[in-house]
């Protein structure tokens, strides 16, 4: 038996352990062969229902095609709803004047600013990131789902796929009716892992190259905040100073949020981490939620004896951890770290984002940012800060003026299959160029280039086929302010 916080018969024992399975080693079972029923025959079957899927899903489905959209939970939104996740970032370029996103991700904004549920940063109520309500935002996305169209499967699995030669057939998903098919012309992976492009044997990329993945965090909301109450940084330091209960080890989260959208005494906080996680493992993930919820607890406790925190409590926890980081595909093309810091511009840029490259350390304690103004900025466990430069000039020399970064259509077709297209944070992007475009408000984009080229397939096409200027014209026409290159 490990310590327990106080010795009573129903408190927490620590050390944790024995809750993970272990595997035998060699063991298998043979699952004999059986036909499965197909559920849905479709143009177009996105898997997955976070942001980059809603926007893939209801590009599809506006362009005329037959959509279904695959979503394990209850909900579609992903980070933005069961993640919990409260901020998108800005519409606009680093000059804060220069609209460089649009299309659907700005008309998710504006259904949650209609609703009341959205509000910017900015004084003019525009220009900076906005803070969002993570329930309102289940409301718009069954909006911009059912309204364009999307057939829905939700509380539903991917669990592999028929692979003909270089195509996908048929997607195998997972429900409480049981196994079935999806059969479809063009599959979309959405699913933030590359679960579709691994499973169909397609070759990925697994965080940092040496298998360490930015880590996880659990986001949740703090009511009972005091006016004078302590900034986040404050509190952050002052959590470093002690010794978490649950594993005897240094708090090693980068703790950021902001504050309510309705309720001034209200924050919402992504101030948990748990490191040495692989995200497409189902052990790793289990220790990831269950580590997240003792450290949350230890994190609530901590923050009372902060000045003007001391009354607060916890009004609500995600539904699930916040995935930064695991597979990634192999792409036609794989952005680079210089490529997005230095705003290259490509003939089929179907995405632009300002979002800078930040890196959680994989490790422990710490955060790295690189801005397009050429700035580095590293931040410490104890918050405590060193500034520099990324691209070699002296710490005087004037800002670089890079409007925005741009993502070409090359990055969302995955090596070796020639029917899929893959949106989201499992794109092709490298470990520190992905550090930027991960964020909700580029996924979206993503979802919405890759849905709008699956519906100008063929039935029996190949997504690297698709006239990229049409491409680039139809997402322009749907409001994407892209620029040429």
């Amino acid at each position: 038996m490990g310590k327990s916080t106080s010795g009573g018969a129903f408190d927490v024992v620590f050390p944790l352990g024995g809750y993970l399975v272990s595997p035998p080693a060699g063991r298998t079972v043979r699952e004999p062969a059986r036909d499965v029923p197909v559920l849905a025959e479709c143009d177009v079957a996105v898997l997955g229902g976070g942001p980059a899927g809603l926007c893939a899903a209801a590009a599809a489905a506006r362009a005329g095609r037959s959509v279904v959209l695959v979503e394990r939970h209850g909900m579609l939104g992903g980070m933005a709803t069961a993640g919990g996740v409260t901020v998108l970032h800005s519409l606009y370029g680093t000059d804060g004047a220069t609209k460089v996103i649009g299309g659907l991700a700005e008309e998710f904004i504006r259904r949650l600013q209609a609703a009341g549920a959205a509000r910017n940063a900015a004084p003019d109520g525009e220009t900076a990131s906005w803070t969002i309500c993570p329930e309102t935002a289940r409301f718009v996305c069954d909006d911009m789902a059912v309204g364009s169209g999307v057939k829905l499967l939700l509380h539903t699995r991917f669990a592999g796929v028929i692979r003909d030669g270089r195509r996908i057939s048929a997607a195998l998903v997972e429900g409480k009716s049981g196994r079935a098919a999806i059969v479809a012309g063009a599959f979309i992976d959405c699913t933030g892992d590359a679960d579709l492009v691994r499973r169909a044997g397609g070759p990925t990329q697994l965080g940092d190259g040496h298998g360490r993945c930015q880590p996880p965090s659990l986001v949740f909301r703090v009511g009972g905040r005091k006016p004078e109450a302590a900034g986040l940084g404050q509190i952050q330091a002052e959590l470093f100073r002690r010794t978490m209960d649950y594993n005897g080890g240094a708090y090693p989260a980068f703790l950021w949020g902001t504050p309510g959208l309705h309720d001034p005494a209200e924050h919402m906080m992504a101030g948990t981490r748990v490191v040495g996680i692989n995200a497409a493992d189902t052990l790793d993930m289990t220790r990831a939620e269950v580590e997240a919820r003792y450290q949350l607890r230890w994190v609530l406790a901590a923050i009372r004896s902060v000045p003007g925190w001391q009354d607060s409590w916890l009004v609500a926890m995600a539904a699930q951890v916040g995935t930064r980081e695991s597979h990634r595909i192999v792409a036609a093309h794989q952005l680079t770290r210089r490529e997005v810091l230095e705003g290259a511009a490509w003939p089929d840029t179907i995405a632009q984002g300002t979002y800078p490259i930040d890196i959680h350390n994989p490790d422990g304690p710490g955060i790295t940012f690189e801005y397009l103004d050429g700035t580095r900025r590293e931040i410490r466990g104890d918050r405590t800060e060193e500034t520099g430069r990324w691209d070699g000039r002296p710490a005087g020399a004037p800002l670089r003026e890079t409007l925005c970064y741009s993502i070409p259509y090359r990055s969302l077709l995955p090596e070796g299959l020639e029917n899929v297209l893959v949106a989201g944070r499992c794109a092709g992007a490298n470990h520190d160029s992905a550090g930027a475009v991960r964020v909700m408000i580029n996924c979206m984009q993503l979802g919405q280039a890759a849905g709008t080229a699956a519906a100008m397939m063929s039935p029996s096409g190949r997504a690297s086929d698709v006239d990229v200027p049409s491409l680039r014209g139809e997402l322009i026409r749907a409001g994407m302010p892209l620029r040429d290159a």
